[in-house]
């Protein structure tokens, strides 16, 4: 098994190690549940450990709105200013986690590490017909982003992205449903169901088109991606070499002509371009090698 199928069994690992729900039927809430998740994995899954970035920057957006109060249940403020000597707003540290992931290595921990995007590509090996995705869609993420995930929790107080995400429902309104917690859970209405449904569309969708969902729909993937231009970690292309035989538009999975725009915000850095070249002309480094030119590279431009 390849290197990145590796570390996305670990990082899906990492993300759900709480085991000890299927004993105590208890969801974890200590305070590493204040430390968000370098990938995309649902707060309320029975196994999760950490937040997710998403759901804090909701929670973070609900916080400021005019007239918002802290309540007994703020775990993710509370969490963050334990574990500092200075209070900290949730917001900020949200933020900065985010953008300082964005700005090293751009979305990399897409490809490698996220447990919703290793999903993605096992649901793509399905034997069937396949389709590409419009060009168009790619700026649905940034609407998830900026309206469903900022504005509109900032407008109602309600994480709406949250309630509807399709990566929610999987990993947790179906395991709770199918494993309840102690107290069990409220009855199941037609918004659960308009939950599952979209799930589905979006299961569906994997099989047919790479990666879907990170492309058109993913909140997180959209802050990475608008940090890729200017992230340390880069993708080259020495042109002089490259004769744009378009052996890596085959092996990527969000369908990128890696030698148009090496810099492209699509890019998850995942290197299987890198591997597929037969020419040899696609590498990648951190910023600092620009100078070295090693390989004969040349930069992003």
């Amino acid at each position: 098994m390849r290197t990145r199928r590796w570390t996305q069994i670990a990082g899906t690992l990492v993300a759900n190690p709480w085991f000890a729900y299927f004993g105590t039927r208890t969801i974890y809430q200590g305070s590493a549940k204040g430390v968000c998740l370098p990938g995309f994995n649902c707060y309320a899954c029975p196994l999760a450990l950490f937040s997710c970035p998403i759901g804090a920057l909701q929670h973070s957006m609900v916080l400021i709105r005019p007239g918002a109060t802290a309540g007994a249940g703020d775990r993710l403020l509370g969490a963050v200013r334990q574990a500092s000597s200075v209070p900290v707003s949730a917001l900020l540290y949200v933020a900065g986690f985010i953008g300082l992931i964005g700005i090293a290595v751009g979305r990399l921990l897409c490809g490698w590490f996220c447990p919703f995007g290793f999903l993605q590509d096992l649901l793509y090996k399905i034997p069937g017909p396949k389709l590409r995705l419009p060009r168009w869609m790619r700026y649905g993420k940034y609407f998830a982003l900026f309206v469903l995930a900022m504005l509109i929790p900032f407008i109602t107080g309600v994480h709406w992205y949250s309630r509807l995400c399709p990566a929610g429902s999987l990993e947790g309104a179906i395991p709770l449903q199918l494993l309840p917690p102690k107290g069990g859970l409220p009855p199941t209405g037609w918004f659960f169901w308009l939950k599952i449904g979209i799930l589905v569309a979006f299961l569906a969708w994997m099989v047919v088109t790479k990666r879907p969902f990170c492309r058109t729909a993913c909140p997180l993937g959209a802050a990475w991606a608008l940090c890729s231009p200017i992230s340390l970690h880069r993708m080259y292309v020495d042109r002089t070499a490259c004769n744009e035989c378009q052996a890596c538009l085959k092996a990527c999975p969000v369908d990128i002509e890696i030698f148009e725009d090496p810099g492209s915000p699509e890019c998850i850095r995942c290197m299987e371009c890198k591997k597929a070249c037969p020419q040899g002309a696609v590498t990648s480094g951190f910023l600092w090698n620009r100078a070295r030119g090693e390989h004969g590279c040349l930069p992003a431009e």
